[in-house]
């Protein structure tokens, strides 16, 4: 057998070696869970000796409340399982419990078979004070940081955020867990305000350059939702121990009402300052205080000129009583408003000018000064003296007009009841020579008839027509005068039977072989029911009357409601009335045809128009030329009977 080398170290001594020196406790026990082997590093840890160890049940180092470790342990490595870092609490022989870190394995035979269990322990009782320490202090910190009123984020020096505290989940909408592993930029999204670029964090110059970061003015964040908040304030880079740099903490507030106050202050100040009206501040010693380019523009004096020296220099004499008046009533507290007065601009000019003074309170509210706004009413107070005058001078002229238009009006009132008695007179003196004419035209037809020529017959004949025509316009007109001049009884009127006595009555209809088509029920309505009946057939004779040659009339009566009213339609497939004509065909005497062509005495609409009007109602057409018309009458729906008056 060759010499063994004192250089060479067999590899069982070499591992006995590494588990003597190692740091750990390496021990090995059986499958009944008693000690096998107890290195140096265990003896140090649970403080006994390998003899005191080996031999004994594990369960020695073991606390009482987790007395069923063990068994669980022995149990998994007889299944072969091995625990990796598991993380526990011991008994060294002083009694003291230590936290330990505990890695246990299977021990197999040469066939295989498990045979025992190899455990490697370490102390991690420091790591784990530590570990509660720095958790202590974080939490701490957390607290801290979570207490204070700006918003705070911290960043690892990848700028990913680690922590925010409530405002900050407040003013961006990300809360800490969604925020956590995320970019800065993600989270605390930052622009410009006027130019709306993106911003560069300051966090990113402060890990950067290592300094504290202030942000740069008009900076906006945009949370989650959209909406924008001005903030303000600075990062700065966290260094540990040694000065290195191993994060940033950005703290900022939200600054929006701070700067809606600063921008209304500023917008304030331009308005004051750019007003047309004189905008004046005194103290209570009516001494001048502040003078804007308004003043300056109505009283002449700049702003230098002005401040310092009392307000009496813009008071005439003989109004420096008003001044007394108004410090006593801003001592008081008190507003005046409006006060219409005259002041003297720097060249003497006397300037009407209404004026608003209000008390000036400090910070305590004690009434320390007045602010004044006066605008130049001269030009204002022209007009009302140049208004005044001319109303004076309409007035006159209207009192005139008054007294010219009664004078005319009693004219045409005599007028008027002079026509009309002589219409009437007329008409009634008409009929007599007409029956007269009339009756002896016909008795010649009828009793010389024979004897007479054909031309003589023919020029008797047409006495007797122009004789009926002239007959009918005479009807007519005094139709028309008694309309006016009548009392009008007016009540409910059932509209389908009114129709129906006019169709039953006027045999026009059948003898012009008409088609009607009647949509019924057409309603009641307030009106008198023989006028009613008379303008229906006006209109029913004119649907008739006004067709084409050889062409079949067609009518259709139909109705609506329209609000508290109901218009009644008539709609034909006569000639149809050209646009320019529709306005003029409610006209007295107004003819669009001659007698050869379409007779008629030009009364029949201006009859219908003045009867609707007498019964409260209104008369209108809807006509194209050569395409038929629809003629309607619009009256009050059913209600109490009453009595029209006549018209004056």
């Amino acid at each position: 057998m060759p010499n063994e080398n004192p250089n060479i170290v067999s590899p069982d001594r070499y591992l006995a070696s590494i588990i003597d020196s190692s740091d750990d406790a390496i021990i090995s026990k059986s499958l009944d869970g008693i000690i096998l082997s107890w290195n140096k590093a265990a003896e140090k840890i649970f403080g006994y000796t390998q003899a005191e160890a080996v031999g004994m049940p594990i369960s020695l180092l073991v606390p009482p409340d987790r007395a069923s470790e063990e068994p669980d342990i022995l149990t998994r490595i007889r299944r072969g399982e091995r625990l990796d870092h598991y993380e526990t609490k011991r008994l060294r022989k002083d009694g003291r419990l230590i936290d330990v870190s505990l890695t246990i394995s299977p021990i197999l035979a040469a066939d295989g078979t498990i045979v025992g269990a190899s455990k490697i322990a370490r102390d991690i009782t420091e790591a784990k004070r530590v570990h509660e320490l720095i958790r202590l202090e974080r939490e701490r910190l957390r607290v801290t940081l979570g207490s204070i009123g700006d918003a705070v984020i911290v960043t690892d020096t990848m700028g990913m955020v680690e922590f925010l505290n409530p405002v900050a989940e407040a003013l961006t909408g990300w809360s800490a867990t969604e925020a956590t592993g995320k970019p800065l930029e993600t989270v605390f999204c930052i622009v410009n305000e006027q130019t709306r670029h993106r911003v560069e964090s300051p966090a990113a110059r402060a890990m950067r350059e290592g300094i504290v970061v202030g942000l740069a003015n008009h900076t906006i964040l945009i949370p989650r939702d959209g909406a924008e908040l001005a903030i303000d304030d600075s990062a700065a880079p966290i260094r540990d121990s040694h000065g290195n740099i191993s994060g940033v903490i950005l703290v900022f507030r939200d600054v929006s009402g701070a700067r809606a106050v600063a921008d209304f202050q500023s917008r304030l100040s331009a308005i004051v300052e750019n007003s047309d009206d004189a905008i004046v501040s005194k103290d209570l010693t009516g001494r001048i205080i502040s003078w804007n380019k308004g003043a300056e523009t109505i009283f002449g004096y700049t702003q230098q000129e002005a401040v310092g020296r009392p307000i009496t220099m813009i008071i005439p004499p003989d109004r420096l009583h008003e001044e007394s008046a108004i410090l006593a009533k801003i001592r008081a507290g008190e507003k005046v408003d409006h006060l219409e007065t005259i002041r003297l601009s720097k060249g003497r000019r006397a300037i009407h000018v209404s004026v608003t003074i209000s008390p000036i309170r400090n910070a305590h509210g004690e009434v320390v000064g007045a602010s004044k706004i006066a605008r130049d009413i001269t030009d204002k107070k022209q007009k009302e003296q140049d208004l005044a005058a001319a109303h004076a001078r309409l007035q006159e002229h209207a009192g005139e007009l008054e007294r010219t238009v009664a004078r005319r009006t009693a004219e045409l009132t005599e007028t008027v009841a002079e026509l009309e008695t002589f219409s009437s007179s007329l008409s009634h003196d008409l009929k007599a020579p007409l029956r007269t004419i009339n009756s002896f035209a016909g008795a010649l037809l009828e009793d010389h008839g024979a004897e007479l020529s054909p031309g003589a017959r023919g020029f008797a004949e047409r006495i007797v027509q122009g004789c009926k025509r002239l007959s009918r316009f005479v009807d007519s007109v005094l139709a028309y005068t008694r309309l006016r001049n009548s009392s009008l009884a007016v009540g409910s009127v059932d509209l389908d039977q009114v129709v129906a006595a006019v169709l039953e009555e006027y045999p026009y209809l059948k003898e012009a072989n008409a088609t009607l088509e009647l949509a019924q029920p057409l309603g009641s309505v307030r009106a008198n029911e023989l006028l009613l009946t008379q303008l229906l057939s006006n209109l029913l004779s004119n649907a008739v009357k006004f067709v084409p040659p050889g062409v079949p009339p067609k009518i259709r009566i139909s109705s609506e409601i329209r609000d508290h009213h109901i218009r009644l339609s008539i709609q034909d497939n006569g000639i149809g009335i050209p646009q320019k004509d529709q306005a003029r065909i409610f006209a007295l005497f107004t003819r669009l045809h001659g007698e050869d062509e379409f007779p008629g005495s030009g009364v029949g609409l201006a009859l219908v128009d003045r009867a609707v009007r007498r019964m409260g109602g209104s008369v209108g057409v809807e006509s194209r030329e050569g395409q038929g018309s629809r003629f309607w009458i619009e009256l009050q729906k059913d209600g109490k009977d009453r009595v029209i008056e006549k018209s004056r």
